[in-house]
């Protein structure tokens, strides 16, 4: 494995992944809901890039209009903007719900 691998992100838990990951990641991330900060970083075209207040090597992508409608704003206000959403991981990756301004 090359240095460039070791640098992934489990898509599940935002967890670098190693050997040992896939045996420990049922036991340690089931059911593991969590309220995330997110700030609004780029709006490219359609898509709102987002990065972890917590973390910011953990980034999403997402429908701008979608997010600015569930935040309850307009879509030029986005950029910028702080909020929180409830994580939960899915099988095949992150599952958000319940958006909130901060």
């Amino acid at each position: 494995m090359d240095a460039s691998q070791n640098n992934l992100r489990c898509g599940l838990c935002g967890q670098v992944t190693d050997a040992r990951h896939e045996q420990n990641h049922e036991e340690s991330v089931v059911s593991a809901d969590r309220r995330v900060e997110y700030v609004v970083i780029e709006l490219r075209g359609a898509t709102a890039h987002c990065q972890a207040v917590d973390d910011p090597s953990r980034t999403s992508k997402t429908g701008a209009a979608g997010l600015a409608e569930q935040l309850g704003i307009d879509l030029p206000d986005l950029l910028g903007r702080h909020y929180t959403c409830w994580e939960t991981p899915g099988e095949y990756g992150v599952i958000r719900r319940g958006f909130e301004l901060v």
